[in-house]
């Protein structure tokens, strides 16, 4: 097994420490020279360790202030997770959102897989419809573990306060750092084509995509489909 180096045991630990509850979602990381004196190293080797913290999107930065637990505002969901804009555009709206069904469920094989828990284990299977501009151009299909929401309501979900990851974060302690996804071509459903104004068989992308947490575990599965018609999926990458 490779040896981590000196900064990566650092991130380790700090990680471990905003898993645990020691630090909350918003509040500042101590200082830098104290907490180096806590974890005995250098401010050099603390800074690696943050640096990457941050890049990652777990902490972030205020300049004179100082290192943040991130939490999930309307701004850095809209610009890190939601990338449907409309046909040329590279501005995003922050979508509107209506509650289609809320159920409790056994998770199939494919939720299980990405889940990491067994087949048949309780599941929330979750139906949102998203708008831009008074328009239906986006269905979610959510999958949670029971285990990990075990009080979820649908009168919670429903009349949370904020975005669907602020809920996770604020009331469950389940902090979404970065999503993996995958896109698919497909045709419009006799059910799809009702929700998004569209004839059967028309063309939709679907999002097939995982939400994961600090430490990479899976905190939500998601299958979106979009209408294509005059909205596309938009991603930036940066290097």
């Amino acid at each position: 097994m490779k040896a981590i180096t000196a900064y990566q045991e650092v991130k380790q630990k700090i990680t471990n420490d905003l898993v645990s509850g020691r630090f909350f979602m918003g509040q500042a990381l101590p200082a830098e020279k104290d907490l180096a004196k806590e974890l005995k190293v250098s401010i050099g080797t603390l800074r690696k360790a943050v640096d990457e913290l941050v890049a990652e999107g777990i902490v972030i930065r205020r300049q004179g202030k100082g290192t943040y637990v991130a939490e999930h505002d309307e701004q850095r969901l809209l610009y890190y997770f939601f990338h449907v804009v409309k046909h040329n555009a590279e501005h995003k709206n922050y979508p509107k959102v209506e509650l289609v069904s809320f159920q409790s469920a056994s998770a199939n094989l494919e939720e299980a897989h990405k889940l990491s828990i067994k087949e048949g284990l309780p599941v929330w299977r979750i139906v949102n419809r998203l708008f831009l501009d008074q328009t239906c151009v986006l269905v979610d299909h959510i999958t949670l573990s029971k285990k990990q929401f075990p009080k979820l309501t649908k009168a919670a979900f429903a009349q949370r306060e904020g975005s669907i990851y602020q809920l996770y974060q604020a009331q469950y302690g389940q902090t979404v750092v970065r999503t993996s996804e995958r896109l698919r071509a497909g045709a419009a459903s006799k059910q799809y084509a009702e929700w998004l104004d569209l004839n059967v068989g028309a063309p939709v992308i679907m999002i097939r995509r995982l939400a994961l947490g600090i430490q990479d575990e899976p905190i939500e599965w998601r299958i979106s489909t979009l209408n294509t018609e005059h909205h596309e999926y938009f991603s930036e990458l940066g290097i």
